[in-house]
């Protein structure tokens, strides 16, 4: 029973622009990703390759970065998803049989609370851009990107948290790019991305059931929810594209227009599920069901438009960036399960008869209502708006400043990933060292979430998602 859940947790995970991480370089998280046209040197490879050949240095350049994403502790309460089980019988050997059959049992209360315990986790990004290169008359450069997209272990406590009480969730892409610069005023880049993805997930959910099944000649309907335990992981790798160019319209400007666009990836995810359900139909049937079984997992992950325009006055440096991701037209959960093996630890007896033998475990598995807790339901594509501003301060410092609003894709106010639209800031700097064969730099981001229509509402205000990113960088 925990399959679906598992697989729209992943994935909705990836997506949901609260764990998508878009900010994966220092100048990427000081301008809140608003570094599309303006993209320069090493980690212009992720932003913008076609931009590698736009220097003013003929240099290589190696950087590295480290992010450390932070979110605070916090208490919530959420609607209660344990409902119970209602029984109703009918025929077979009348009043007596159904009277002991039917009724309500179990449940919770109607509103719980939970916690999200602090997540603090370091993710490393590496870019490296050669020097340029003279084939067949154009300027070439080849680069090189690692980060990693998603990446966030999760620890949420009390009931209304148990859907995400352990997670782990993991994602690198590898990135090759080449560019081709045919002029001062147009270039373009084409690269392949290789990802690999994992999670590890153990958590805890209510999921919607209606069972019929027949015992002594009565019919009997049972309809509710059930809980399931359940532990599983599931891992892939996939590959895709990605296209740049960019523009420089007139000869007396800087202004510049740049797009990029990365192709729809798809993953067959494979891993393990263990899964117990527990049940509880009073006198008829208490116990639990267990499933093992081999778990394939298919999704796509979805293409991203960028659209940059950058223009400097003076010192000030400014970018303006319009971001789409196809999460409406994406394939997200297609799910499969094989080689079940079901263990069944139910008792139950009435007027002498051994009723929790009629409990088929593949049927009542097979009877729960997965689209209930299917994360997908309802996404759309998604908008954000990012403005950048770089300062250079002196031929040494750059100072940098950012805002974003960024839309979540998944619909407000039902059962799903917890998400909400972001109002996103960053800030940073970038100082020469070692007469400018390199330099260092730090930059910090926030995403303020507005949690009011979400189905899981913080005591605490808005949610939050820090990022602390420090890098340096290498010329040669």
């Amino acid at each position: 029973m925990g399959i679906f859940f598992f697989s729209s947790l992943l994935f909705s995970s990836l997506f949901s622009s609260g764990f998508r991480l878009t900010e994966q370089s220092l100048n990427g998280t000081a301008l809140s990703s608003a570094y599309i046209a303006g993209a320069y040197g090493a980690d212009s490879t992720y932003y913008n390759p076609a931009n590698m050949g736009w220097d003013d240095n003929n240099k290589h350049e190696l950087e590295i970065n480290a992010t450390m994403i932070y979110i605070p502790a916090f208490d919530f309460v959420t609607e209660g998803r344990d409902k119970g089980m209602t029984l109703d019988c009918s025929g077979g050997l009348g009043f007596l049989f159904c009277n002991q059959v039917q009724g309500q049992f179990g449940g919770g209360a109607a509103e719980v609370e939970g916690k999200g315990n602090k997540t603090l986790q370091p993710v490393p990004k590496i870019f490296y851009k050669t020097r340029s290169y003279n084939l067949f008359g154009i300027k070439t450069n080849f680069g090189l990107s690692f980060t990693t997209p998603s990446g966030l272990a999760m620890d949420w406590d009390g009931e209304g948290g148990g859907f995400l009480d352990d997670v782990m969730i993991m994602m690198l892409e590898l990135n090759p790019v080449v560019s081709f610069k045919l002029s001062d005023h147009f270039s373009f880049a084409v690269g392949i991305r290789g990802l690999y993805s994992s999670g590890e997930f153990n958590n805890t959910l209510y999921v919607p059931i209606t069972y019929q099944t027949s015992q002594a000649g009565a019919t009997i309907n049972a309809k509710g929810t059930t809980k399931v335990t359940q532990s599983s992981n599931a891992a892939a790798s996939g590959l895709g594209y990605n296209f740049a160019l960019t523009i420089r319209p007139f000869t007396k400007s800087d202004f510049r227009i740049a797009v990029t666009y990365r192709t729809n990836i798809h993953m067959d995810m494979k891993g393990s599920l263990s899964a117990t359900s527990y049940i509880d139909m009073g006198k008829m049937a208490s116990g639990t069901i267990g499933m093992d079984a081999d778990l394939t997992l298919s999704a796509d992950l979805p293409p991203i438009l960028n659209i940059g325009f950058m223009k400097s006055f003076g010192r000030l440096a400014t970018e303006f960036v319009i971001e789409k991701t196809y999460y409406g037209s994406a394939d997200i959960f297609e799910f499969s399960y094989s080689n079940q093996k079901f263990t069944k630890n139910v008792t139950g007896s009435i007027m002498g008869i051994d009723t929790s033998s009629y409990i088929n475990p593949a049927e009542m598995l097979g009877a729960a209502d997965y689209s209930a807790v299917a994360y997908g339901n309802g996404w759309k594509d998604a908008m954000a708006y990012r403005l950048g501003l770089t300062f250079n301060y002196s031929p040494k410092l750059k100072l940098m400043g950012s805002f974003a609003y960024d839309k979540t894709p998944a619909p407000q106010g039902q059962f799903g990933i917890p998400d909400a639209n972001a109002y996103v800031f960053g800030a940073g700097l970038r100082y020469q060292i070692w007469n400018g064969k390199g330099d260092v730099g730090i930059a910090y981001n926030i995403a303020l979430k507005d949690n009011s229509k979400s189905f899981v509402q913080s005591k605490d205000g808005m949610g939050q998602l820090q990022l602390l990113t420090m890098g340096a960088k290498y010329r040669f």
